[in-house]
Order: C-alpha cells, then sequence, then structure tokens
C-alpha cells in the first residue's frame, strides 16, 4: 500500500559485482519478523507503511506491528491525515492486537483534529485490545468515546484534549487493569454534595497525574483511591471563584507533587503513608491566603520523611507573619531537605518589591534572581536538624 505523498527514500545502487555489497544489502531484510516489526513500531505509522514499497519482503510487514504512531508533523494537511487513517486501519491486519496508539497533533500543522477521525481510532483501538494510549490532540469534542473508559486491556492512558470549551471527565470508569493515568485541561463533574470522586473505580491504580483539571461548578475534589502510590497535581486551580478543598483518601499514597497556586484546603485521610513531598508554588493570588494555606499543608503532612520544595514556595512560606517565631508541630521525620532554586515569578517580583519598598522607600533594591529568604530552611528543620540539605541550581 502507498500512502498519500511519496516518502523520499535514497536509492543506493550496489555495485552487483561485488558479493560483500549485496550480503550487506539483504542484511536487514534476512531479519525475522518480530525484529523487523519491532523496528517498525518506533517509526510514525505512517512511514512505517511506506517501508512496503522497498520489496516484497517488507509488503505486508507493517500490516502487522503492534503500535499506531500519528503525528501531525508527517502530514502537510488535515485531508492527508485522514486519508492515511483511513488507509492504514483498512490495510491494517484485524486479528493482530495493539499494543500502544500514539496520537500526537500539534495545532499549527493543521487547526482542530475531526471529532469523528478521533472516534474512529479511538475505537479501531479499544477493539483491538490496546494496553497504552497517549493522545494528545486539539479537537471540538466534549466527550471522548466510552469504550476507551471501559476497556479491559488499558493499562496505561494519557489523555491531553485542548479546545475553547470544556471536555468533560466521565463519571462511570470501567478500566479493570489500568495503573497509570494522566490528564490534562479535563473538567470533573460533582456529585450532589458538590464532591468529585472519578478516581475511586479505578482498582489497580498506580501513578495518578492531573493537569489543569478543575472540578466543574463545585468546591471538593476526592482523589479516594485503595491502590493509589504516586500523585502528581499540575496547575490546580478555583472555578467560578468557589472556594475549594482537595481530599486525599489513599492509604498506599506515598508520593505527593504539587505544582501552581496552593489555594485549596488539603484534607489528607492517612497522612502517615506520604512520605515524599514536592511543592512548587509557580504563583499567589492573596499573600496572606496562600501563605497560611501552604503553612497548614505541611502541618497536614507532618511525617514527611523527604521534602523538595522551590525557592518560590519558600518565598510565599516567608509570608506567614512572624514565622521564624512559629513553633512547627510536624517534619520531626525529616531526613532530606531540597530546595530547587528558581527565577521569582512576576507575581512573586511585585509582592515582593510592594513589600521591600514599605521597608525601604525609593532605595528599593530588588532584582529576578533566584535566592531563599531568611531563615524558612532554617524554620523547616527545627524539628530535624540532621536532615540533609540539598540546593539543586540546574545553571550550575
Amino acid at each position: 500500500m502507498i500512502l498519500p505523498f511519496e516518502p523520499k527514500i535514497q536509492r543506493i545502487t550496489a555495485n552487483p559485482n561485488t558479493n560483500m555489497e549485496n550480503k550487506e544489502e539483504d542484511r536487514l531484510s534476512d531479519l525475522p519478523d518480530s525484529i523487523l516489526h519491532h523496528i517498525l513500531s518506533l517509526l510514525d505509522t505512517k512511514q512505517a507503511f511506506q517501508t512496503s514499497i522497498l520489496s516484497t519482503r517488507w509488503k505486508n510487514l507493517p500490516n502487522h506491528i503492534p503500535t499506531l504512531r500519528l503525528s501531525s508533523p508527517v502530514f502537510n494537511s488535515f485531508d492527508s491525515f485522514a486519508k492515511s487513517v483511513c488507509l492504514i486501519l483498512s490495510h491494517r491486519d484485524y486479528l493482530t492486537s495493539l499494543h500502544t496508539l500514539d496520537l500526537y497533533h500539534r495545532p499549527h500543522d493543521f487547526d482542530f483534529m475531526c471529532p469523528d477521525i478521533l472516534k474512529s481510532i479511538v475505537y479501531y483501538t479499544v477493539t483491538h485490545n490496546v494496553q497504552r494510549v497517549r493522545i494528545c490532540v486539539t479537537c471540538n469534542i466534549q466527550q471522548l468515546p466510552s469504550c476507551l473508559f471501559s476497556s479491559q486491556t488499558l493499562t496505561s492512558l494519557d489523555l491531553s484534549i485542548h479546545q475553547d470549551g470544556i471536555v468533560l471527565f466521565p463519571n462511570s470508569l470501567n478500566l479493570p487493569a489500568l495503573t497509570t493515568l494522566t490528564l490534562n485541561s479535563f473538567y470533573f463533574r460533582s456529585d450532589n454534595n458538590g464532591c468529585a470522586k472519578p478516581f475511586s473505580a479505578l482498582k489497580k491504580l498506580n501513578t495518578l497525574i492531573i493537569r489543569q483539571c478543575p472540578v466543574l461548578k463545585a468546591q471538593i475534589l476526592c482523589i479516594s483511591n485503595t491502590t493509589l502510590v504516586n500523585l502528581t497535581i499540575y496547575g490546580y486551580y478555583l472555578y467560578n471563584n468557589y472556594k475549594s478543598k482537595i481530599m486525599l483518601s489513599a492509604p498506599y499514597l506515598s508520593t505527593f507533587a504539587f505544582t501552581g497556586t496552593p489555594n485549596q484546603t488539603l484534607c489528607v485521610s492517612h497522612p502517615c503513608s506520604i512520605t515524599h513531598l514536592y511543592i512548587d508554588v509557580e504563583d499567589i493570588r492573596w499573600v496572606e491566603e496562600d501563605s497560611a494555606t501552604l503553612f497548614s499543608w505541611l502541618l497536614e503532612l507532618a511525617n514527611i520523611k523527604s521534602l523538595t520544595v522551590s525557592s518560590n514556595t519558600l518565598q510565599v512560606l516567608s509570608f506567614v507573619p512572624d514565622l521564624i517565631k512559629v513553633k512547627l508541630n510536624s517534619l520531626c521525620n525529616l531526613e532530606s531537605l531540597q530546595v530547587e532554586m528558581k527565577p521569582l515569578t512576576p507575581g512573586l517580583y511585585m509582592i515582593l518589591r510592594c513589600r521591600k519598598f514599605k521597608k525601604e522607600g525609593a532605595r528599593i533594591q530588588l532584582i529576578k534572581a533566584k535566592f531563599i529568604p531568611d531563615g524558612v530552611v532554617e524554620f523547616l528543620l527545627q524539628n530535624s536538624p540532621l536532615a540533609k540539605i540539598t540546593i539543586i541550581d540546574n545553571d550550575d
């Protein structure tokens, strides 16, 4: 099968009088099908299918590769993408299971992914026992096909759907084999009590990563799961000015990483299980409220052994009134403190500048450099003075 747009193939003609060159030319084709399938699975699927014109040996090999990799930079337009997808799915061996779907679309390659094409790809992969799915597209679709969330074979799911409207995450999940879930730009729906519990039905979930996924018109995101070990939250924020709360009910959760603005109340049902904490405060809205919330997180997660924070996180913590005089009733088991040095964010720079102006007036001097506020590290270590301190500066 020849897909639209002929591949650029450099043809090298071997010297027919040289047996060595003929041998070298045939060496790749002599490999077993399983190895050639693996090699082809590393390519974009369009490129893999274009190898079928090389010789009769390669003609049917792409029909049996266990991966489906579709990347928009390989195509000149959406029409080219759509035609190629139809050809690939129609020629692929129907009895060959699909291990991986990797679908990636950049908006500047072509504007939007057609919802019908996206649904067709998803349906095909699910019906072929797919195990790993990564979809990163710009598409005007409110809900993905329900079959994706009831796959019995799926072990890893990574979804990033970008559009102007709202993409809803389903309330009902039936993914018995899923161990890793990554979500970007979804909205969670709440129950009648104003609480969203989107992950409680996942019986094998080990790692959860959510980025820019607020609860729609509600107050509480409850991450309740009996098997979850690693949790990462990026950019969680308020929606419609609701004061929000994050509830963690995961008895085996050991690592919690948060990047964003700490304006959510944190409630942890099993605080003793969490031993590794990472916090990177990117910016704050309200100095007093957000610094107090950040401080409350450290009290809530009192038993951590490893703490990694950005220098900006320490800046926010320094806004707690009379912090140096506060007796910390947590972090008694701390063994390691790591500080990642980062430049001041624009918001923090303005807040610090205003604070410094009140003290120094016209003599103010403040540069957007990386620095650790005085006394904050000592404050964190007051109950664990022997903890190892590591300063991480990627510019060094």
